[in-house]
Formats: structure tokens, C-alpha cells, sequence
């Protein structure tokens, strides 16, 4: 499903044209694909300056460790945007900025997830795509069945 919706960012950054917030939140959701599960724990894309993306790291250690991998982040990265957005990455110490990126998110409640389930499907018979619609039910059945346990 990341997947499907990594493959949509080119498109997005052709029509945001020179939209530097739109450039920067697109090299932000390719950076989590391209750098994987471990890495991406204990980084944080800060921001995107020109073409010099800024990452947040924990300590030294990691940004020794990241640096040395920098450039096949970089292939990674600007293969997922499709396109040369980035051309430098610059590891910054900041543990603050990790912890406060990677905090669980508060429990979504759901009050009678039965009563839900007509308000979810007006909803997804709106989106035109079959295969998002598909993923949208998907997704809401599960947080539904999670939340009945």
C-alpha cells in the first residue's frame, strides 16, 4: 500500500510546481520508504533547504554511521521522488527532535463502532478509485475490529 501511494509523489511534485512546502512534505514521505524501519526510528527530517535535506539524529554515533551510508540514501530518496530533489543529506545531532517525532500518538476511541460502520461506507462510496476505497474500508475494518477486543 506505501507502495501504490510512493509511486503518486512524482505526480504531486510535478503539479505542486514550485511549491517549496509541497517539495519539502514529499522528500519528508519518501525519506520514511527510503531509509527503512530501523533507520527511520532514529531519524527526523527536519527540513528541506534548496536542495540540501536536514536530518535529525540521536547522537554522534549515528550520524558517523548515517554519513557513511549517505549516498545510497540519496539514490533511494531521489529514485522514490523521481526526480534529483535532493542532492546533498546533512546529519544533525538533535535527540530532542527524535523523541518528539516518534512519541506514540494518542489512542483514536471509537464510541460504538457498530453506529460507525454506515458513516464509513457513505464515505468510502465517495471515493471514486476502487483500489484507495478498497484500502480506506480495509483499514477502518481494522481499527473497528481492534477497537471491538
Amino acid at each position: 500500500m506505501l507502495t501504490d501511494l510512493l509511486m503518486l509523489v512524482p505526480q504531486m511534485l510535478l503539479r505542486a510546481s514550485d511549491s517549496d512546502e509541497a517539495r519539502e512534505q514529499a522528500v519528508f514521505a519518501a525519506w520514511v520508504a527510503a531509509v527503512g524501519g530501523p533507520i527511520r526510528k532514529v531519524t527526523a527530517p527536519i527540513r528541506l533547504e534548496r536542495k540540501t535535506l536536514i536530518v535529525a539524529v540521536p547522537d554522534a554515533t549515528w550520524r558517523a554511521q548515517l554519513m557513511s551510508m549517505r549516498g545510497h540514501a540519496l539514490f533511494k530518496l531521489n529514485s522514490l521522488l523521481g526526480s534529483p530533489v535532493v542532492t546533498t543529506i546533512e546529519y544533525v545531532v538533535n535527540p530532542i527532535l527524535i523523541v518528539s517525532e516518534h512519541e506514540p500518538t494518542e489512542e483514536v476511541k471509537f464510541i460504538a463502532p457498530e453506529k460507525q460502520v454506515t458513516a464509513l461506507r457513505e464515505q468510502a462510496d465517495r471515493i471514486p478509485d476502487p483500489e484507495i476505497r478498497r484500502v480506506f474500508l480495509n483499514a477502518a475494518g481494522k481499527c473497528l475490529e481492534r477497537r471491538a477486543k
